[in-house]
């Protein structure tokens, strides 16, 4: 079995400058807060979990189908925020404004992997690039002002030119995504 996840790799110097100085402010270290690493960085469209290793390349078909004709687009990283609550953050998160583009594809390829017998989860999407996970808020004071602070925030521009079918593989340094496959959107 493989842990298989369908995502959007992101990068961007800006935000990875401005993580950069949050992880050495002194005060925020005060919380325990467990950060991915900018290589690992990505949206997830559908988490499929556990995959037997034989169905990867039906996958490969899926991805292919649902997004060919899908043109590459730039958009915004812009705003932070948590989840599930402010009151309760498990995931420091950076929002990504425009993903329409990507919807139709989106709804075409959940409903060819429930047809093909892939059990996905049935909650609303929410874009969102994951920078950290909490695990003790020791110093509330500094968590809320950097998301007060950087609500609104834009850390930039983006592309969205391509989608990965991940392997997520669990390392003593923390996951490692692998990509099993990649389509590149039309430019």
């Amino acid at each position: 079995m493989k842990r298989l996840f369908i995502g959007l790799p992101i990068e961007s110097e800006k935000a990875v400058e401005t993580v950069e100085t949050w992880r050495k402010n002194i005060a925020l270290n005060r919380n325990l807060l467990k950060w991915v690493d900018p290589e690992n960085w990505h949206i997830t469209l559908i988490f499929l979990g556990g995959t037997p290793e034989s169905a990867v390349a039906l996958l490969q078909q899926l991805v292919e189908e649902s997004f060919s004709g899908i043109e590459s687009y730039g958009t915004e990283l812009s705003g932070v925020g948590v989840f599930p609550s402010a009151h309760n953050p498990k995931v420091l998160w950076l929002g990504l404004e425009n993903i329409q583009p990507m919807m139709s594809a989106y709804i075409h390829m959940g409903e060819l992997l429930q047809q093909n017998g892939f059990s996905i989860e049935n909650k609303p999407f929410k874009p969102h690039l994951t920078l950290a996970r909490v695990k003790i808020l020791e110093h509330r004071i500094s968590f809320d002002a950097l998301l007060n602070q950087y609500r609104q925030f834009s850390f930039g521009r983006v592309g969205i030119n391509r989608v990965v079918l991940y392997e997520s593989i669990t390392s003593p340094g923390g996951p490692v995504y692998k990509p099993l496959f990649v389509k590149e959107l039309e430019k």
